[in-house]
């Protein structure tokens, strides 16, 4: 049972019913508790992260999981390993990501820097010079700042999630056939 109850459609506005119609997952139905300014935004903002141009999906779903793992977020990681598995990751890259540390036979350099990045920033807040300079290295500017957003939006929702308690969801967003923004079914 969550700690704060998800929100009642009755009590939701047209707009937020019909996106939790949409995605009929628990996270939707407690993000839609929210004021309905802040539920369209975040959804705006979080999906403008898997719009075309931004990150590569790899190394977008890597940093969603290391946030997730290291949150101790399953219903996060649990949503997201599906993903990762469609945009390419397989079982090794997985445990590597939930485990840390270094995986040159697993993970590419670019991989393994966004991994370090990721793990430096949610656990130390600021990055080191030479784990700032190895995403730089392989992401440029704009994508890095993009990935430094997409942890603090993933931090976020991990602690949304256990904060709340949202339970897991009897099937997999995947499953239900839900596609991320930029996804093909």
């Amino acid at each position: 049972m969550p700690r704060i109850p998800y929100a009642k459609p009755e009590d939701m506005t047209e707009q937020t019913r019909a996106a939790v119609e949409k995605a009929p997952i628990n996270v939707m139905r407690m993000l839609a508790g929210t004021s309905p300014a802040v539920f369209e935004s975040y959804g705006k903002y979080a999906a403008a992260f898997f719009a075309p141009g931004g990150l590569p999906p790899d190394l977008r779903e890597l940093a969603i999981l290391r946030v997730g793992y290291l949150s101790h977020a399953d219903y996060e990681t649990n949503g997201h390993e599906a993903f990762a598995r469609k945009v390419g990751l397989d079982e090794g890259h997985i445990a590597a990501i939930r485990h840390g540390g270094q995986h040159p036979d697993t993970l590419s350099p670019a991989q393994q820097a966004v991994l370090d990045f990721t793990e430096e920033v949610v656990l130390k807040v600021r990055a080191s010079d030479a784990a700032l300079a190895a995403v730089r290295h392989y992401l440029g500017d704009r994508q890095t700042l993009d990935l430094i957003m997409l942890i603090g939006l993933y931090m976020t929702v991990c602690r949304l999630l256990e904060t709340t308690g949202v339970e897991p969801d009897p099937v997999s967003p995947d499953k239900m056939g839900i596609v991320l923004p930029g996804q093909s079914k």
